[in-house]
């Protein structure tokens, strides 16, 4: 009997604090392989058949990663109590020391399965069964090319990978893994930035929008609002919600996103929310509330046709309704609208209908804007202005500005979407990629 596989399993089954990772595709199935041979089960085509199960949930959950990232992976972005209490002990509330015993000895043991090893169950096939060799080399290594490393951004992620990679025991890192989760939180949320909510549940975006406050040009006031109000909320104060409203493609939008890539290492997470899912918002702020982080609901292209559910919704949500706001939560919109319902001149007519109280109902379509503590007003760019948001995006990309550039600027401004900052990017997308051709 392989004495290196009963540890295998022994360390699989002494799991207390990460133990909910044995319903995780890959230990499920490499558990199974474990106690299979440890049982002293010599079925050769069974062995074979779990062990290339176990390679392949690995090649696709892991999506190239070796055993020891997958593990590692798992660990960060775990969803336990220790995680929360970590997470958590931002607030002065201590981790009880025999949790974070217990966490270490768990890391000690994820340590020892992440060398799990095709060797051994060769080994163990050699010792029962006469194993051609074309099948023992079909027992390929379970490794992978530091995926994660490439894939990762985030630099405090980044960091407590490679010292996970580099460092043994991992017993020795518990302090290191605290710290991680004081500034990243727990499970999704340490592993995201930014989220998408579908009315019942948050999915994580794998790939944001890179862009930066210094991007967007001819916006400082606007920018410089908006950055104090969001700091003042990283800092625990009260703050006030934002509607940013003006005209398509100046820039409002790219704001809320360029404060996400800011001020993520602040504990800032953006989740997105689209208007037909307001009416679920009490159950996304439920969720939200106990998790230490800060989060900006994001409500982009914010109108309404007319007085309906999710105006009703909304409204109710920042006046304050009977479940109060978390202090960790503030509301991010954008509108082309200043008053964001729909409102018709029948509606100023006390003849258009047979209601009775007609300029109670109009006020109360003009109202809700009000609602929102800073409105923040993005004008259309002048000429001058334009060119000159052009001419910015131009030598962040290294391209030359002439006075072709310009022409060319303001012809495509004509012929498409009008000038805004959007149409000034379209414009050197297009410039740049006529450049690139020309040079061959």
């Amino acid at each position: 009997m392989n004495e290196k596989i009963k540890l295998y399993r022994l360390c699989f089954e002494n799991l207390k604090v990460y133990r909910n990772l044995l319903h995780d595709s890959v230990f499920k199935k490499l558990y199974n392989l474990v106690l299979f041979i440890d049982d002293g089960n010599q079925d050769l085509k069974r062995i074979i058949n779990l062990y290339s199960t176990v390679y392949y949930n690995l090649l696709e959950a892991g999506k190239g990663c070796s055993l020891k990232e997958y593990i590692i992976e798992k660990i960060l972005f775990s969803e336990n109590t220790f995680t929360k209490l970590a997470a958590k002990s931002v607030n002065n509330i201590a981790i009880n020391e025999s949790l974070k015993k217990a966490a270490a000895c768990d890391l000690d043991c994820l340590e020892f399965i992440s060398n799990f090893s095709a060797k051994e169950i060769k080994d163990y096939l050699k010792e029962s069964v006469a194993l051609p060799n074309f099948l023992a080399e079909s027992f390929l290594e379970l490794k992978g090319t530091n995926t994660m490393l490439h894939n990762t951004i985030d630099n405090s992620t980044k960091t407590i990978i490679e010292k996970f990679l580099n460092i043994t025991p991992w017993s020795s890192l518990i302090e290191e893994l605290v710290e991680f989760h004081r500034q990243n939180g727990f499970g999704i949320f340490a592993k995201y930035k930014g989220f998408s909510w579908d009315g019942e549940k948050l999915i994580g975006i794998e790939n944001l929008d890179p862009i930066r406050l210094d991007s967007l040009v001819n916006i400082e006031r606007q920018k410089k609002i908006v950055v104090e109000n969001t700091l003042a909320f990283l800092n625990g104060q009260k703050v006030n919600n934002i509607l940013l409203y003006g005209s398509r493609g100046t820039g409002k939008s790219s704001t809320v996103k360029a404060l996400l890539n800011e001020f993520s290492h602040m504990g800032l997470r953006v989740v997105e929310v689209f208007k037909d899912q307001l009416y679920t918002f009490p159950k996304l702020i439920r969720i939200l509330r106990d998790v230490p982080l800060k989060f900006i609901i994001f409500v982009d292209d914010l109108s309404f046709e007319d007085i309906e559910e999710n105006y009703t919704k909304l409204k109710a949500i920042l006046e304050g309704s009977l479940e109060a706001m978390p202090q960790n939560v503030v509301i991010y919109a954008t509108s082309n609208r200043r008053h964001l319902v729909k409102e018709r001149f029948s509606d100023r007519s006390n003849f258009s209908d047979d209601e009775v109280h007609v300029k109670d109902t109009l006020e109360e379509k003009l109202s809700l804007a009000d609602r929102f503590g800073i409105m923040i007003t993005y004008p259309p760019p002048t000429q001058q202005e334009y060119l000159a948001i052009v001419d910015e995006i131009a030598k962040k990309r290294g391209i030359e500005i002439t006075e072709k550039l310009h022409r060319l600027a303001l012809q495509w401004e004509m012929n498409y979407n009008g000038r805004s900052a959007r149409t000034a990017k379209q414009f050197v997308d297009w410039y740049e990629a006529q450049v690139k051709m020309e040079k061959g």
